[in-house]
Formats: C-alpha cells, sequence, structure tokens
C-alpha cells in the first residue's frame, strides 16, 4: 500500500486565512500565541484537569484488579464478610455468599509491583490542526492525564518523547513530581517536530521497559515506513503485560472538505508544497486514510494489544472507559 502522507495548508495570507476559515472551521493561528512557559504550563494543566478526575476513578479500578494486565497480577486470599459503604458491591462473590446466606467480597493479595509508560508522538505532523487545537496540544492532555492519573493511584510511570529517535524521557517513579517533571518536557521546544521514527522508539522501551508495564503509545501514525515497527511492535506484545495504541487525528488527516477548490498543501516532514484540486483528490484521498487507519489497527490487534482513534475535538477519557469495559475480566 502507499504510504499516505499527511497535508497541512500552507502559511496563507490574511484573505486566504479568512477564506479557509469560514469554508473549513478552520482557526489559523497566528504568532500571537503566548513563549511563556509557566502560562503554557498553568492552561495544560487546566485543560487536563477537565480530564483526569473522571481517568483517575478509572484508574484506581483498573490497576486494583489488573484488568489490563496478562498475568493474574494478584492472588487470591480467601473470603470476608461484606461491609456496607465500605466495600465494593460489584465484588461480592454471589455463589458463596447464597451458600452461607450472608453476603462475601473476595480478598486479594497483590504480588507485583505496577508500571505505565506513556510514549508520546512529537513530530511534526502532530503540530497540524483544524479545530482549535493542535494534535500535539491533544497528545499532552492525553498523556498527562494518564501520568497524573497513573501516579495518583501509586504506580511506577515512566514518560518518553520521540520524533525519529527518543529525544526526552523519565525513569518511571510514582512521585508526585513526576506529573510536573512530565508537563515541562512536554512543552519544551527543543523535544518538538522533527521527522518520524517509531521502531527507534519502540525498540528503546523494548530495551527499558520492565515486564510488568502497560504501555500507552500516543501518536497519529503518520509517517510509517517498512514492516520493521510491526516486528518490534510483537515483540513489546511478546514481553510487555498491555500495549495501548491511543491514534490523535485532525478530522482532515481523514476527509477533504468539499467544494473548496484547489488547496496549497505543505507535507510536514520535507516542507514540501504541492497545489491540489481537492475534490479530484477526495475519494482517493479518503480511501488511502481509511486503509491506513485499518492496517494499523489490525496490527496492534494481531500483537493483542489494544487500540482506539481520537480526534482532537473527542473526549478521549470515554474513549479509554469504553476499551477498559471490552477488555477482558472487566
Amino acid at each position: 500500500m502507499k504510504e499516505k502522507k499527511e497535508i497541512m495548508p500552507a502559511e496563507p495570507d490574511k484573505s486566504e486565512s479568512r477564506r479557509l476559515s469560514s469554508v473549513l472551521g478552520v482557526k489559523i493561528r497566528g504568532h500571537g500565541d503566548t513563549d511563556d512557559p509557566n502560562l503554557i504550563m498553568k492552561g495544560l494543566i487546566n485543560e487536563i484537569d477537565k480530564e483526569v478526575k473522571k481517568l483517575v476513578d478509572v484508574f484506581r479500578f483498573m490497576m486494583k484488579y489488573q484488568i489490563l494486565f496478562k498475568g493474574s497480577g494478584i492472588e487470591f486470599a480467601g473470603l470476608r464478610e461484606y461491609v456496607p459503604g465500605q466495600d465494593d458491591a460489584t465484588k461480592i462473590d454471589w455463589k458463596a455468599s447464597l451458600r452461607s446466606k450472608s453476603l462475601y467480597v473476595k480478598q486479594y493479595e497483590e504480588e507485583r509491583d505496577l508500571f505505565v509508560h506513556v510514549l508520546m508522538d512529537s513530530s511534526s505532523s502532530m503540530f497540524f490542526g483544524t479545530q482549535n487545537r493542535t494534535k500535539y496540544e491533544f497528545a499532552n492532555i492525553i498523556a498527562g492525564a494518564i501520568i497524573y492519573a497513573s501516579v495518583e493511584t501509586g504506580d511506577n510511570t515512566g514518560f518518553s518523547i520521540f520524533n525519529d529517535k527518543v529525544v526526552a524521557n523519565l525513569e518511571p517513579s510514582n512521585e508526585n513530581t513526576q506529573y510536573y517533571k512530565a508537563l515541562r518536557l512536554m512543552i519544551d521546544h527543543k523535544n518538538q517536530h522533527g521527522k518520524f521514527d517509531m521502531v527507534d522508539a519502540l525498540t528503546y522501551v523494548l530495551n527499558t521497559a520492565d515486564p510488568r508495564t502497560i504501555l500507552f503509545i500516543v501518536s497519529d501514525f503518520i509517517g510509517l515506513k517498512g514492516e520493521e515497527w510491526k516486528d518490534v511492535l510483537k515483540m513489546l506484545g511478546g514481553k510487555l503485560d498491555r500495549i495501548i495504541g491511543i491514534m490523535v487525528r485532525d478530522i482532515r488527516d481523514d476527509v477533504l472538505p468539499k467544494n473548496i477548490g484547489y488547496m496549497k498543501l505543505r507535507d510536514p516532514f520535507s516542507d514540501r508544497i504541492l497545489v491540489i484540486d481537492s475534490d479530484a483528490a477526495r475519494i482517493k484521498y479518503e480511501k488511502l486514510a481509511a486503509e491506513q487507519v485499518k492496517m494499523i489497527e489490525d496490527e496492534f490487534r494481531n500483537t493483542r494489544a489494544g487500540f482506539f482513534k481520537v480526534y482532537t475535538t473527542d473526549t478521549f477519557v470515554r474513549q479509554l472507559i469504553k476499551y477498559i469495559e471490552l477488555s477482558e475480566g472487566y
């Protein structure tokens, strides 16, 4: 299958900006955005706060009962009488309760520490956005919320940023400062933009991650080449407890606008400019985009990994909860 290249609008003049904004609903980003890292950090934290409260409860549940882990993770220790208001009613052992005519819940003993690692894409295609935020901005919110929720539940959490190589890394820790360290790395311009090579990033995790790890990969997965990344993903799937791919997309990654005529586009990795008739190219473009998404999802499924796609206008927590609900053992 031919590689699908992401298209990015070339820098428009003001009249073209107004026209595109009215036709596409595109917010053309100017140069007036703040460069103050403290203000950027504050804004990112506010966005994460909107999502993280819902996610913390989900993480507490899935980590406590090892929902996403291949192994048992916890060892059955016995039964004890149910305490109303203290115990989770969904954990009542109904067979034992019916036999004894009293309510009993199962007790477990944790047998291992848990690890979470978030691998986030910062390559140039992630800085495309037509719906009020770029994919990278949304990826920051997703990664930040996962890291916060994981640390809040006491789990060892690592974080890496990659483009054509791993450009930033935090070793696993359950200290509260891990969350703020990760945010600092996200907004650091030195860690942003560049070409895309997932093989290097996956190999790094393969060589360094603890086998008892849930790996979250947050990326648009644009720029994948060859077959090597599939082989490394399979090796990771054999080593780690669980992999979850979160594909972050802008609607224009998958669908071209109608009745706009000729468009000037820019390749995010080479800066090559191309003028196309969007009406003539739409069907082929959308077909190729759909095929690419399916190919990537199929590879994750074949590796027994989780996978879901979110647009920058979506609420990703809802998608993650849906994935957990469908996971074996929930």
